[in-house]
């Protein structure tokens, strides 16, 4: 499917109202499901990748209920029951490497499997920490078979990979008889991701403890029912203030938590770096922007905005340089090598090594141009909202990947000012 995206009439100071966090919702729906008992969480992102993680869970016995208040979920009290199923996690790298770990907690033979590049990305940091332990990881074409059973004890992760799997380690070594220590080999590079875990680990009552690059996790740990609200995402926060940037419109972005812990919130200091200025409201923040200008910017604790970064600084005043960026190549898409494709078709100076990005401003991008989206919900966005800088925009082919994390973005758009036009 084609999409096509241009300015329309400025909304002047439109607002948005920002989806939940998937990073979190993902962390409420895990701790949720390994209570003993009943919890509620309110405000659960729609999207696909939390529904697979909802899937996997299922198949280990956890039931979730919709109610007019949220997502009720009833907690097995860490006394997983596989039912023998294939678990699909579909594109959903966060559904994969955070539950491998428990999985592994398991007697028996588990199998997962997934979508589009999700079976192709890295996993030998399990592959490696299962051999130690003399566990079973085997790869099968797009199928991933895990046994166990994992025992407590030490851990060392490299600091430099995902660090989903350091997570995925903090949700299962607590159900553990032994206590547990993950040793991280600097640098740690998205620590933030990290924190949250913990952070999500302390509301459920489980006791970890971080000193400096090691994490102390006490054994034979009960995961306690929970109440919460997830908060707006910082990550889909970007997208709008690229879009109140290149468009030279103030917009609001509301169900932001001033105080949030997601690394993705540095958005906000970067924005003012190339030229923003931002308003603290209720709820959320105002942004505007006159002249934009390049900068130099490290994604080590916030590769997700990698896209989103990019784009804005096609079209700005100056150069940008990106350090620290090579996770972006082992995403949903090698995001890197995607954008830059895709960059150069609108006429924009960009280039690449394997760890920097380097892009030269430019006045205006071509107009009519179609483009792809390479199956990526987070390269979608960001040319999407590129295109809106412009009169006559131009088009996406595949822009249908957004349903993995925002099925209303585009919907969103639209409050704002953009026009979007699908064609079958």
């Amino acid at each position: 499917m084609d999409t096509h995206f241009h300015r329309s009439k400025p909304n002047i100071d439109a607002s948005v109202t920002l989806p939940s966090s998937k990073s979190l919702s993902h962390r409420a729906l895990i701790t949720a499901s390994l209570a003993d008992g009943d919890s509620l969480i309110h405000g659960i992102s729609e999207s696909k990748d939390t529904e697979a993680t909802m899937n996997v869970l299922s198949h280990l016995g956890v039931q979730f209920e919709r109610i007019q208040e949220g997502i009720l979920v009833h907690g097995i009290g860490g006394k997983l029951a596989y039912d023998g199923a294939v678990m699909d996690c579909n594109e959903s790298g966060s559904t994969l490497r955070f539950l491998i770990p428990l999985v592994a907690l398991l007697e028996k033979k588990a199998t997962f499997t997934g979508h589009g590049r999700l079976m192709e990305r890295p996993q030998s940091v399990y592959e490696e920490l299962f051999r130690q332990k003399n566990l079973v990881f085997e790869k099968e074409g797009p199928f991933l078979h895990v046994q166990g059973s994992l025992r407590g004890g030490e851990y060392t992760v490299n600091g430099d990979v995902s660090s989903q799997f350091i997570s995925g380690l903090l949700f299962a070594l607590p159900l553990c008889k032994e206590d547990s220590v993950i040793h991280i080999v600097p640098p740690f590079e998205s620590a933030s991701y990290v924190r949250l875990t913990l952070d999500a680990l302390q509301r459920s009552k489980i006791v970890c403890d971080m000193h400096g690059n090691d994490i102390y996790i006490k054994g034979n740990q009960v995961y306690q029912p929970i109440d919460c609200i997830v908060e707006g995402d910082d990550s889909q926060m970007a997208f709008f203030i690229e879009l109140a940037m290149v468009q030279k419109t103030p917009l609001r972005i509301l169900n932001v938590n001033h105080d949030s812990h997601q690394g993705d919130h540095v958005i906000l200091e970067i924005a003012k770096r190339m030229g923003a200025f931002i308003e603290e409201i209720d709820g959320g923040y105002r942004v505007a922007a006159d002249e934009i200008h390049g900068t130099e910017i490290d994604l080590q604790d916030c590769p997700d905005l990698g896209p989103t970064l990019f784009a804005l600084a096609s079209v700005t005043e100056g150069t940008s340089h990106f350090i620290n960026a090579s996770r972006l190549r082992v995403k949903e898409s090698d995001r890197i090598a995607c954008m830059e494709e895709e960059l150069k078709k609108l006429g924009c100076n960009i280039q690449s090594t394997i760890d920097t990005v380097t892009i030269r401003g430019i006045d205006k991008i071509k107009e009519n141009v179609h483009l792809e989206g390479h199956n990526d919900h987070r390269i979608v966005m960001a040319l999407s909202v590129l295109l809106a800088s412009i009169e006559n925009g131009g088009y996406i082919h595949g822009a249908e990947a957004i349903t993995k994390s925002y099925p209303d973005f585009f919907e969103d758009l639209e409050k704002c000012g953009v026009e979007v036009k699908k064609y079958d």
